[in-house]
């Protein structure tokens, strides 16, 4: 099939201005699409009337504009809204559009009680970014307000009532630093010390006197417990040696004098005391001589006598010094309490020599 040239170029050149002509339109197109991504996101917000007054409710309506992939958050009723109230929120459902251009809106119902002649408010959204876990903010411009001080009798009536008024509580914790009062404390310490100084200077010797008598008795209520135990036991020479041994230690606490190293002969001749030397010669009978007889437990028994009586003359001087010190002006009670010890000594004396 033949062509005609003519007609061929004519229709080529009819093809190049219309490709040409699309082209064109749609780089505009995409111009303005992309122009129109440029600019969002936008806000707005404003005030629903024209006038502002004390105490009554005014809707602040604010709207954005987005793409349609952005998760958009509005301010909830936790947000500062200062110098106004805020009573409620009405949110509308997103609109979007062919374009993928989204549109949130809401009203905020708000009050004031502020006798600012102008008044403003700004109010954001919140944009989350779920990749990044970013926040962003993109608040309204400033809408201002001129406050009418216009309060009727209704609105104040409404305004004073008990249940009619909102509160708010702030549970935010302030962490408040504390403060350490080191003069009160450092004086708390002085008075603590001064008072116990004084204390023990009226009142330690006594208390170390009580001390030293609690612990002679407790001594002495142990030593006769063991010793009565160990008299049940005299069956040879070494029980009779370990008996001699536990008086000669009790002896040398009371007297505060070496007895545990002193021989037989020497504690006679130190104490000058007859029978108790006849008594440990009877003792060195039985250790040396193993002569274990009745005689051998009388004698440990003599001893034991003894001990009592060191007892109690060691227990009689330390209460005569407690009642001295008590009754440093009384000297016919210190004079009586001689007397008793020594009737006391001279009776346990004769007990001991029987």
């Amino acid at each position: 099939m033949k062509i005609n040239k003519k007609y061929f170029f004519h229709l080529l050149t009819l093809i190049f201005f219309w490709g040409n002509f699309a082209f064109c339109n749609f780089s505009s197109f995409a111009q303005n699409s992309n122009s129109e991504d440029n600019n969002l996101p936008t806000i707005t917000g404003s005030f629903s009337e024209d006038s502002l007054k004390v105490g009554k409710h005014i809707p602040f309506k604010i709207t954005f504009v987005h793409n349609y992939d952005k998760e958009v958050v509005f301010a909830d009723s936790a947000y500062d809204f200062e110098p106004f109230e805020w009573v409620k929120t009405e949110a509308f459902p997103t609109q979007t559009d062919s374009k993928g251009i989204a549109t949130d809106s809401a009203i905020y119902w708000l009050r004031t009680f502020e006798l600012d002649t102008i008044q403003t408010l700004k109010l954001p959204v919140f944009v989350l970014n779920q990749e990044t876990g970013d926040t962003l903010k993109y608040f309204t411009e400033v809408s201002t307000k001129e406050t009418e001080f216009v309060l009727s009798e209704a609105n104040l009536a409404t305004m004073l009532q008990k249940d009619s008024i909102t509160f708010y509580q702030n549970t935010t914790f302030i962490e408040i630093p504390r403060f350490v009062n080191y003069p009160l404390y450092g004086l708390i310490v002085v008075v603590l010390l001064v008072g116990i100084i004084l204390f023990f200077v009226f009142f330690g010797e006594s208390i170390r006197r009580g001390y030293r008598l609690k612990r002679l008795q407790s001594q002495h209520e142990k030593f006769i417990q063991e010793y009565a135990n160990q008299l049940k036991q005299i069956e040879n020479s070494e029980a009779t040696d370990h008996t001699l041994g536990m008086w000669k230690a009790y002896i040398e606490k009371l007297k505060n004098e070496p007895f545990t190293t002193y021989t037989s002969s020497e504690i006679s001749r130190l104490t000058k005391n007859e029978s108790l030397g006849q008594n440990l010669k009877v003792i060195d009978r039985a250790i040396y001589g193993g002569q274990i007889d009745e005689n051998t437990e009388l004698a440990l028994r003599n001893l034991k006598n003894y001990a009592i009586n060191i007892f109690e003359k060691r227990l009689a001087e330390l209460r005569v010094t407690s009642e001295n010190d008590l009754n440093k002006n009384s000297k016919k009670q210190n004079s009586s309490v001689e007397k008793q010890v020594k009737k006391r000594n001279k009776k346990l004396n004769q007990e001991e020599n029987v």
